[in-house]
């Protein structure tokens, strides 16, 4: 009899999860937020981003990594290759000194059924001290080398020594930044409306502790 009752509390357990799971719906969207900035920005919760979002996580990162350099490689006219490594350390050091001491809290501001959003109010590194800092580094380089000036590939090098030294130590920015997450329904996930503009505020607000309007 004993036996009898645990196999049919085992079969109602089995039955009323398989329920919850087919009509559970898409996750809150607080918390797909904090899926979003988890993955995005701190490269954890990879494998609940594509539950969530429908897209795989590894592909995203790796745009914004490229996104990154070719960026920056284009902002230092220098788009030969003679600089991608040095640049892809400057991206693992920026990431990792967010990850280190950015923070953000995340608070849902139309509750939507449909379409709800987001804020998300991050304090991002503070560029405003790391400039300062970097302004002084390169005029004391340019002194002991005045070749820097005049050779392109010289001040790029500069460039990303000062770069990979101030954002090593850089802090965190005392005011936070706002950033919308507009999401759509889709099924049993969610779908981000603007997502490139999205994911680029993201970044701005965590990077530099600015957004774009």
């Amino acid at each position: 009899m004993k036996k009898k009752l645990a196999l049919l509390l085992i079969a109602v357990l089995t039955a009323a999860i398989a329920l919850t799971a087919c009509g559970s719906g898409p996750m809150e969207p607080k918390e797909a937020a904090d899926v979003a900035v988890n993955t995005i920005i701190y490269n954890k919760d990879t494998d609940k981003f594509k539950d969530v979002f429908g897209e795989d996580a590894a592909n995203l990162q790796k745009e914004i990594k490229t996104g990154f350099k070719k960026g920056f490689t284009s902002s230092l006219n220098i788009t030969d290759g003679s600089i991608d490594d040095e640049v892809d350390k400057l991206y693992d050091t920026f990431a990792k000194r967010v990850k280190d001491v950015t923070k953000y809290t995340t608070k849902v501001t139309n509750d939507d059924k449909d379409k709800p959003t987001v804020e998300i109010s991050v304090n991002g590194l503070d560029m405003t001290g790391v400039q300062a800092e970097m302004t002084t580094a390169l005029q004391a380089k340019v002194k002991e080398d005045p070749s820097i000036q005049t050779d392109a590939k010289k001040a790029a090098k500069a460039m990303l020594d000062v770069y990979q030294e101030t954002i090593a130590k850089a802090k965190v920015s005392e005011k936070a930044v706002k950033v919308k997450m507009n999401l759509e329904s889709n099924k049993d996930q969610w779908k981000i409306k603007d997502a490139d503009k999205f994911a680029q505020n993201l970044y701005l607000a965590f990077f530099t502790g600015t957004v774009q309007s």
